[in-house]
């Protein structure tokens, strides 16, 4: 018996690495659905914990309480509201399955990952378990930067802005992102505060930093650049304050000259290179009151709405500043959402003004397609459930745990701050933001957490 969960551990922790690899790769680009990991994941995770006496005891759920009720609160909020509001019973049912309770059974995964692979393999503590998982992250960063080797090496040009591995920038810029968060949380840990958690030398952790801001570069994305310079900003900003007490102000202060050097350089190479920020505000006020039969709703052949510069508006620019206009306005006119439903913004548009040239899919705003959705009630209930989590993350950063602490806090901050200029609260986005989140959260509540917070 012993033996057959040893087994089954080392599956899943085999499965978990396979699946942080595949994860942002579409699924006619693998070999098989990437489903046909998660849920063996989550099966086999589920039925370890509970028939393990010692890795329930080693949970601290008092710990996660709020969050668990919160989480499992909005579920069934979800679920109950869509059956009065939706307008197709069995296509709300199968999102809802899809697109929230997969993502929530992930979160309750990682909840109980560690403790499970604890119980029958003590060496892999907390810190080397994370490690692994960010590297297997980072792999698809890896590949994408030798293909664009590859094709610059065969062509003689570099292709700005083209992704293969993955099915466009944004995925692209999430995962590099997401990524690069832990690590400068990482690196400027053992500057400021002599802590370590990732398993990785600086030198080691330096190069996939470097590898990470040059594939931001090639992938070209406005918010991925200002994501990158928030997460900078908001990993000083939280271990200033947590090191306030101590005098190292020429420390802090080098390395705060560094960032602003750093950030000022991702900037001037984002101005430089993406041509969309020299009319950002004209192209903004054009498209603000742009009309559905405009070209942001109606991609086939909508009319171009030309900005004060008397030049055709920008998609990126105007249609965003539309689509924020009007997702906002849909949120408020349809306060109890339309249930769970993909591309519900433009089901919505189209039922709204019986134009079923609009073919938009997306509003590109991660809350406002939430809120369509779910309401406004949804929406408090999301911003509730992200609450708990940083408060969580709050209280282990001030009380010991600092580094879980720490990553616990920028992620959900970061995740956040994504959904509000870009699509993340779907697919493998979400799916991945709540499993991490749950590990995360999983190690916070270890009853006898090991030392993972060693001197650099």
């Amino acid at each position: 018996m012993t033996n057959t969960r040893n087994i089954l551990t080392g599956a899943i922790i085999l499965s978990v690495l396979a699946l942080c690899f595949i994860w942002p790769i579409p699924n006619d680009q693998l070999p098989f659905h990437r489903n046909g990991l998660i849920y063996p994941i989550i099966v086999v995770s589920f039925g370890l914990f509970f028939s393990s006496v010692t890795a329930k005891q080693s949970l601290n759920l008092s710990k996660v309480k709020f969050v668990l009720i919160a989480l499992w609160i909005l579920t069934f909020f979800i679920l109950i509201n869509g059956f009065f509001v939706a307008p197709d019973i069995k296509e709300m049912v199968s999102t809802w399955d899809g697109q929230w309770l997969r993502p929530v059974l992930l979160f309750c995964a990682g909840l109980v990952l560690l403790p499970v692979i604890q119980t029958h393999f003590s060496s892999l503590t907390a810190a080397r378990l994370f490690t692994l998982v960010i590297l297997f992250f980072w792999g698809v960063i890896l590949i994408h930067l030798l293909d664009t080797a590859y094709l610059y090496w065969r062509d003689g040009i570099i292709h700005w802005g083209e992704t293969r591995i993955v099915f466009n920038r944004t995925r692209m810029s999430f995962q590099v992102n997401m990524i690069t968060g832990f690590i400068l949380a990482e690196l400027l840990a053992r500057g400021l505060l002599h802590q370590r958690f990732l398993r990785l030398s600086t030198p080691v952790l330096s190069l996939m930093l470097l590898c990470n801001l040059v594939c931001t570069g090639l992938v070209d994305t406005r918010w991925g650049t200002i994501g990158l310079v928030g997460s900078l900003f908001s990993t000083f900003i939280l271990l200033s304050l947590h090191s306030m007490r101590r005098s190292r102000v020429v420390l802090t202060g080098g390395i705060l000259l560094a960032i602003v050097l750093a950030s000022v350089a991702l900037g001037y190479a984002s101005w430089k290179t993406d041509p969309r920020w020299q009319n950002l505000e004209s192209d903004a006020v054009a498209g603000w009151n742009a009309p559905f039969s405009s070209f942001c709703y109606n991609r086939t052949n909508g009319t171009r709405p030309l900005n004060d510069l008397g030049v055709p508006m920008n998609h990126s620019n105007g249609c965003r500043a539309s689509f924020f206009h009007q997702g906002w306005k849909l949120v408020g006119e349809h306060p109890a959402g339309m249930g769970p439903r993909k591309e519900a913004f433009r089901y919505v548009l189209r039922r709204d003004t019986q134009d079923k040239r609009i073919n938009i899919p997306h509003s590109h705003y991660g809350l406002i397609e939430f809120g369509i959705q779910n309401g406004i009630a949804g929406i408090a209930g999301w911003l509730i459930l992200l609450a708990g989590c940083w408060y969580i993350g709050w209280k282990e950063f001030r009380h010991g745990n600092t580094m879980v602490g720490m990553f616990l806090l920028l992620f959900t901050i970061g995740f956040f701050s994504r959904t509000m200029v870009d699509h993340n609260l779907k697919d493998h986005y979400l799916e991945q933001y709540m499993f991490l989140t749950g590990l995360l959260i999983g190690m916070c509540a270890l009853r006898t957490p090991q030392a993972t917070d060693k001197p650099a």
